[in-house]
């Protein structure tokens, strides 16, 4: 039997995977186990996590889709609920292995609802799970509200009605029920309370929590952000169009910590690598709330992929706290969008942090109390960022290269779905590699046959591009893993990687977004970044032009900035080192700014040096 510290791969136990001969074998087992280290037994993921995502976005059209999601603690699991969920929801012992649970058959979606609900309202007392079952049906003037103490079975039961509000979120406080909501047809946010009993409306209890939005260029504290023409300047196709209507403030989250009330709100629309949270605080779950100095509290641009808004905040069994929110993708449908885990954190002074820095390599679930800022992060290096690629076939438009290019929008095909088409990737050297995670693209499937709503594939390594091990043997797979993410536990030592099919997903062809690889390209760090100098726009202070020297040796930078020189708890990814400047677009009128440009590469992060805004 193969070891448990390695699963079997390059184990001493295993056979070899493929032909070679007995003395070659031999070295290359050597070599790839060099450097094997044990390491703790925490879950890890990345992100955007893997899950079998429903199918059919917003427009209906074929795109894979989940978003808005929430995450409730009960009698000691996990459940997680999300915009397009089929029939059901999740449920987890450790944040990271998923499996679904169905409704039971008198509460499942009606067809006209096509089988799935939007925006989960969900919230627990420690009873029971409560869920306002939104549904798609606009003209409805009312929503039913369920419940269950026993998730697990998929039985649930009616418990009252609430008026039917856009983006609702239900906060339980001291056995209080409210209900939040808004979205952007009305922009702004307000809360009522219900009974707890028959959630019926206690009379004059409605709020309004924040200005209604009448003026998109007077938009301030961190509501919108500034216009433009195109507002990415990473990458112009990380946005459809751009905003010519009011901000959409929607997804309403509310969360207490100790005696303050964090409430949370998404802008500037869902559809952009930009989407994100701002936080407001209150000594009241009603208000009055002020905006808090260091919005957006979310954000997640730049990278592989990007969006951090309509989020949900929740504390695990162990008192840490996390937030689970959307991502964006975007392409087959406006709407195409995964979901993204992040740690979160509060400050002695009280000020929340999402920890979205490198936000999509490789985080851990320690199953203890741990603090997210040095423990969260794996520490691993990106290794496969603009590495030569290759593969069996290629359709245009859709070149290998496409599949290392760190870009979830883009993507490389095979020519077909065939059995023994495979995508390669040259790291340059060999590198010490922890983890592997490859984003299966959904090209040219077929969504009749859901059945076959998976990718079976083999990974293989070597060090000469001659002589070849399997690493990762998923010729059997049956489940759905569109974004499969493979932990070694015990790194390998490999120059070339290459994925082969064996079956591609819903006889569609063999398509990969990005095979990434994480590790340690046991090389040197980048140099630090010299000489930054951020302007802010006088004329719309919402922007600020942040321009640093090259850094030698720098495959990308790290731009962060914040309202303080000790909370720089934004950070915008710029890939390749080509580019030494940046455009912030979200900056909160009135309110100066720090910044830092950080340089890294595939051997590690250099630090750089904080500086005030000019």
């Amino acid at each position: 039997m193969p070891c448990d510290g390695c699963f079997g791969y390059f184990c001493s136990e295993r056979k070899p995977a493929m032909k070679t001969t007995h003395l070659f074998t031999l070295l290359l087992g050597a070599a790839l186990l060099a450097g094997c280290s044990g390491r703790n037994d925490a879950p890890v993921y990345c992100n955007p996590i893997d899950l079998d995502y429903g199918w059919g976005g917003f427009k209906q059209t074929k795109a894979r889709a989940a978003a808005d999601p929430v995450i409730v603690l009960f009698k000691d699991r996990y459940y997680l609920f999300s915009t397009h969920d089929t029939g059901g929801y999740r449920v987890s012992d450790d944040l990271v292995h998923w499996q679904n649970i169905a409704f039971a058959p008198e509460i499942r979606y009606a067809a006209q609802d096509g089988g799935r609900y939007v925006a989960p309202a969900v919230a627990t007392d420690g009873k029971y799970i409560y869920f306002i079952r939104l549904k798609r049906d606009r003209a409805a003037k009312t929503t039913e509200v369920i419940r269950t103490a026993d998730p697990d079975s998929g039985r649930w039961e009616h418990c009252g009605d609430v008026r039917r509000v856009s983006d609702p979120t239900l906060f339980i406080d001291n056995g209080r029920f409210f209900i939040y909501h808004g979205l952007g047809t009305q922009p702004s946010i307000r809360c009522f309370e219900v009974d707890p009993e028959t959630f019926e409306e206690i009379p004059g209890s409605e709020r309004l929590l924040m200005p209604i939005i009448e003026n998109v260029d007077d938009c301030e504290g961190g509501y919108h952000f500034g216009r433009r023409e195109i507002y990415d300047e990473i990458d112009a196709r990380d946005w459809i169009g751009h905003f010519k209507w009011l901000p959409s403030p929607e997804g309403a989250w509310t969360v207490r910590h100790g005696d303050r009330y964090y409430l949370q709100f998404a802008t500037p629309g869902t559809i952009s690598i930009w989407y994100a949270d701002v936080v407001m605080e209150a000594a009241s779950p009603e208000g009055p709330f002020t905006v808090s100095p260091y919005n957006p509290v979310s954000l997640k641009a730049g990278g592989f992929i990007g969006g951090a808004g309509h989020s949900s905040v929740f504390e695990d069994r162990y008192g840490n706290w996390w937030k689970i929110t959307s991502m964006w993708v975007g392409n087959a449908d406006p709407f195409e969008r995964r979901l993204g885990l992040f740690p979160v954190s509060f400050d002695t002074k009280g000020r929340m942090k999402v920890h979205t820095r490198f936000g999509d390599y490789p985080m851990q679930v320690p199953q203890r109390k741990f603090d997210p800022e040095p423990e969260a992060s794996m520490g691993w290096n990106l290794l496969s960022y603009g590495k030569a690629c290759s593969a069996s076939s290629e359709l245009e438009g859709h070149e290998a290269v496409l599949a290392g290019d760190e870009n979830v929008r883009t993507w490389w095909s095979a020519a077909s779905g065939e059995a023994g088409e495979w995508f390669g990737m040259d790291l340059g050297r060999p590198m010490r590699i922890e983890a592997v995670q490859l984003n299966f693209a959904e090209q040219d499937v077929d969504t009749t046959r859901m059945a076959e709503d998976y990718t079976a594939y083999r990974l293989l390594a070597s060090l000469d591009g001659e002589h070849w091990e399997t690493v990762v043997d998923e010729s059997r797979n049956r489940t759905p893993n569109p974004h499969c993410f493979v932990d070694f536990k015990r790194s390998i030592t490999a120059r070339y990687l290459r994925a082969v099919n064996v079956k591609a997903m819903l006889q569609g062809k063999f398509a990969i977004r990005d095979l990434r690889v994480f590790g340690h390209g046991l090389a040197e760090a980048p140099a630090r970044v010299e000489r930054v100098v951020a302007r802010r726009n006088r004329e719309d202070e919402r922007f600020a032009h942040v321009e640093w020297m090259p850094s030698a040796g720098a495959e990308g930078y790290l731009v962060c900035f914040g309202y303080a020189p000790d909370h720089l708890n934004l950070t915008v990814q710029v890939k390749g080192d080509e580019k030494h400047d940046l455009v912030l677009h979200i900056l909160t009128k009135g309110q100066p700014y720090w910044y830092r440009v950080d340089a890294y590469n595939d051997s590690g992060v250099t630090v750089g040096e904080t500086v005030a805004e000019e």
